[in-house]
């Protein structure tokens, strides 16, 4: 094909006029003059650029797509060595929508190759809080109502699994003197939402944990995270609240944001949705505004801009890869299926972007991963990943 008729195709796709047929040989004919590096920029611009424009037209379809299909919506597209952005064929099969570049057989044939020998369900509402005495509350497992009580404070529990703090009089002091504090903790494969003293609300995500008082006194109001968690903060204006998390330190006054801090993870991400966050770590200082996010390194700060709602989309029920490689990827499915993940041979360094509902099995997930450059063996709830 003339490098004339490329750019057509290129032109086509990008105004959404391709036809199915038209993307799939676009996509060859894209991973072809890459690996080739047969590349004309003076015809066909900067590969980067197109490459951006591709994406940006692929999220497009992503989102027309997704107010069209209701049923539990799986929407992957792999993208080889940070590529072309695969549409392809939209496959209808069995409720669950694929957007791949795949035909119907091969999905067929990746259900068959993933061999699950022990499936895994997803994570739910599962928890333990832990109090000041060191008594520790199996939370899926406690009754629905008042499950402790201490002072003039009380913890229930609610019906859509919800753990909330009651104080009679929230600017009393502690009776004591002394301030309580109380640890709730998810495990691999679980989440909860808590819903503080000052009625700040907290969702903590799979391996995550939250220590906090019991009761807010003095001039702030300090927790500690470790792992993953959204807030949503209750305006004070004259007590700002503070999330530490190992030497950073995020403070708000009322605002919705996410930190995501696994030890697992390179660096420290805090993505700010409503309101204005400061960052301190070591002598660095930096101030988010909504749709950025602060990554933390050290006493580095980046702050970048970013699609916020992506960052929290595991609160909403799904899981939502950006560019993500397959073990940024398994990271993620191994928190919250509780699974180990090892790895055989060369993995690819294809990248992924899509979403994906979180309540559906294991097996649902890894089919879909599977249709490009990656195979699993699922066997005693370790997942085996190669090429």
């Amino acid at each position: 094909m003339q490098k004339q008729e490329f750019q057509q195709l290129i032109d086509k796709y990008l105004n959404g006029q391709a036809t199915a047929d038209e993307v799939q040989l676009l996509m060859e004919l894209f991973d072809n003059a890459q690996t080739n590096n047969d590349w004309d920029e003076q015809t066909l611009g900067v590969k980067q650029d197109l490459e951006d424009k591709m994406l940006q037209r692929l999220q497009s379809a992503v989102q027309q797509s997704s107010a069209k299909h209701q049923p539990k919506v799986f929407k992957i597209f792999a993208s080889r060595n940070v590529a072309a952005a695969v549409i392809g064929l939209m496959i209808i099969s069995a409720g669950v929508y694929y957007g791949t570049r795949h035909t119907a057989k091969e999905v067929a044939l990746a259900k068959n190759k993933t061999v699950v020998k022990h499936d895994a369900d997803p994570g739910k509402n599962e928890a333990v809080l832990t109090l000041d005495n060191g008594e520790k509350v199996v939370l899926d497992s406690a009754r629905i109502g008042t499950i402790a009580q201490k002072g003039n404070i009380s913890i229930k529990k609610t019906t859509d699994g919800q753990l909330i703090y009651q104080v009679d009089d929230n600017n009393a002091s502690p009776a004591n003197g002394l301030v309580a504090y109380n640890t709730i903790s998810t495990p691999r494969g679980g989440q909860y939402q808590v819903i503080l003293p000052d009625g700040s609300k907290v969702w903590l995500n799979a391996a995550s944990s939250l220590k906090f008082p019991t009761t807010f006194v003095g001039n702030q109001r300090n927790v500690e995270l470790t792992g993953e968690a959204y807030f949503e903060v209750a305006k004070n204006p004259s007590k700002p609240f503070a999330v530490n998390v190992g030497t950073l330190n995020v403070k708000v006054l009322g605002t919705h944001f996410n930190i995501n801090a696994y030890a697992d993870e390179d660096n420290i991400k805090t993505t700010l949705l409503e309101g204005v966050v400061q960052l301190t770590s070591g002598n660095s200082h930096n101030l988010l505004k909504p749709d950025e996010q602060g990554i933390v390194k050290g006493d580095n700060i980046q702050v970048v801009e970013v699609d916020a709602e992506r960052a929290v989309a595991w609160k909403n029920g799904f899981f939502d890869f950006n560019r993500a490689s397959i073990k940024d990827i398994m990271k993620q499915l191994s928190r919250w299926y509780n699974v180990e993940v090892v790895y055989n041979g060369k993995i690819s360094d294809d990248e992924f972007m899509g979403r994906i509902e979180r309540n559906v099995k294991l097996s649902h997930v890894l089919h879909v991963l599977e249709l490009s450059h990656v195979h699993f063996k699922v066997e005693d709830k370790k997942i085996t990943v190669s090429p």
